[in-house]
This record gives C-alpha cells, sequence and structure tokens, in this order.
C-alpha cells in the first residue's frame, strides 16, 4: 500500500471540509507541523488556496490563518 503524503492529506481534508483547515487542527490530525509549507506547494501545482487570518476575542491570543479551498480558475 502506497503512503500518502501529509500535503495529500491536507488537500483531501480541504475537499471535504468547506471551512477549511488551521495549523493547529493540521498538527492534531495529520501531526503536521508546518501546514503553511504544505499550502505553499499546493498553491505552487496550482491550487487556489485562499487564507483567512483570524483574530480571536481574546486580545491576549495571536492571530491565525485558516485555509481553505477556493474557486477553481
Amino acid at each position: 500500500m502506497a503512503k500518502v503524503s501529509k500535503k495529500a492529506k491536507v488537500l483531501k481534508y480541504m475537499q471535504t471540509h468547506r471551512r477549511g483547515i488551521t495549523g493547529i487542527e493540521a498538527l492534531q490530525k495529520f501531526g503536521l507541523y508546518r501546514l503553511s509549507d504544505a499550502i505553499f506547494k499546493l498553491r505552487n501545482e496550482g491550487y487556489n488556496i485562499v487564507t483567512d487570518m483570524i483574530q480571536p476575542d481574546d486580545p491576549d491570543e495571536a492571530p491565525y490563518a485558516r485555509y481553505y479551498l477556493g474557486a477553481e480558475k
């Protein structure tokens, strides 16, 4: 059985979860510490991935990114 790359897992997750994925979710679900690297590679392959920067209600919490698939070009 072929091993599925973490990048492929992220892509499949975004295809099946319209709300997208955050770095914490990628770490919890796939053990992926560098979601931004997987997103970078997917973008270079031509995928339209949108980034939403989320500002938590608590001012002591840092903003974070949520990535999701945009409309196909």
